[in-house]
């Protein structure tokens, strides 16, 4: 199957008009486009029945890549994390000419925007909030250690699973010629030794693996509800894996929200055994996962040269004998 690219703008409203009825059979009263997203191009629909979104992708535009989403926000919906229901799915023949889907419409502000306008009351309450929905997602269990919900790629172990992502990555980095031969060998060989030392009792989990503030919601502006967005991402992993885009993400920009947030977590569940240990393996991962993701796919120099200061810090961490990017 081959998808048409996508221009700068929406493509013309009709055409959403049209594949939101048939995927619902209702009539559309009002339907608008939303800003475009780094992920996805959506438009917000209002109909008898209520208000929805329709939604297709920008960087993972494929019948399988949606499969893999709506499979996740399904999972997460049913073991009660708040976040859209998706209601009806269309393939790639549809007025679009590309997969798309429809979701229910949760009225609330997206925590980014929402976090500037709270005082310190209702910024901890939203914290404490946002780290009950990720501990809700967390205690979702999947059948298999995999790369998506949809078990598209899935490994008998989670070194074995490590291992796989890490060897992509290093030969990924080298194509792209991203960083130099010898820091990526030199952090490779650190992080294989890191995974060789993983806990076997780690079990598959529900992860995000893009949890950051643009991808959360306050519902009904009431930070203390959250509600977590956009699941392109999603896998079967070790949880702690979520730490590292918090971490980066949300606590090192909005340190006020760190202490709320593991308050919330920790409600009902202590963090893991290892928690730091194997928080340590996956940023080295994550990190070293950007470089080709910045440096080719997406070329971004700005991003890029954030992570160069992250991958160097954790060498650094590491007491790695060399250069640093």
């Amino acid at each position: 199957m081959t998808l048409p690219a996508l221009a700068a703008d929406h493509p013309p409203i009709e055409l959403a008009r049209v594949a939101f009825t048939q995927l619902t059979g209702e009539h559309v009263e009002r339907i608008a486009p939303l800003s475009r997203g780094w992920g996805h191009l959506s438009w917000t629909v209002r109909t008898a029945s209520g208000r929805y979104l329709i939604k297709t992708g920008i960087r993972r535009p494929y019948q399988c890549d949606l499969y893999r989403q709506v499979a996740a926000q399904q999972l997460a919906a049913a073991g009660g994390v708040a976040t859209p229901l998706v209601v009806a799915v269309g393939d790639g023949g549809g007025p679009l000419q590309r997969p798309c889907y429809v979701q229910t419409w949760i009225e609330g502000t997206d925590g980014a925007t929402a976090l500037a306008r709270l005082d310190a009351g209702g910024t901890a309450r939203f914290g404490r909030a946002l780290g009950q929905a990720m501990a809700a997602l967390h205690r979702i269990p999947g059948p298999r250690f995999a790369e998506d919900c949809a078990g598209t790629i899935t490994y008998p172990s989670w070194q074995a699973a490590c291992t796989a992502r890490l060897q992509r990555l290093v030969s990924a980095t080298e194509k792209a010629e991203a960083l130099p031969a010898p820091i990526l060998y030199a952090v490779a060989d650190r992080l294989t030794a890191l995974i060789d030392g993983l806990n076997g009792d780690i079990t598959p989990r529900l992860t995000h693996r893009d949890a950051y503030l643009p991808n959360t919601l306050l519902l009904n502006d009431d930070p203390g509800t959250a509600a977590l967005l956009d699941w392109e991402a999603a896998a079967f992993y070790d949880p702690v894996w979520d730490f590292v885009k918090l971490g980066m993400w949300v606590f090192d920009t909005h340190p006020q929200l760190r202490d709320p947030f593991l308050a919330g977590y920790t409600t009902h569940t202590a963090l893991p055994e290892g928690f730091e240990e194997r928080l340590t393996v996956y940023q080295g991962i994550e990190y070293l996962a950007a470089f080709p993701y910045f440096g080719a796919a997406w070329p971004d120099e700005g991003m890029l040269d954030g992570f160069r200061k992250l991958l160097a810090g954790w060498m650094d961490r590491h007491h790695l004998a060399g250069a640093r990017p």
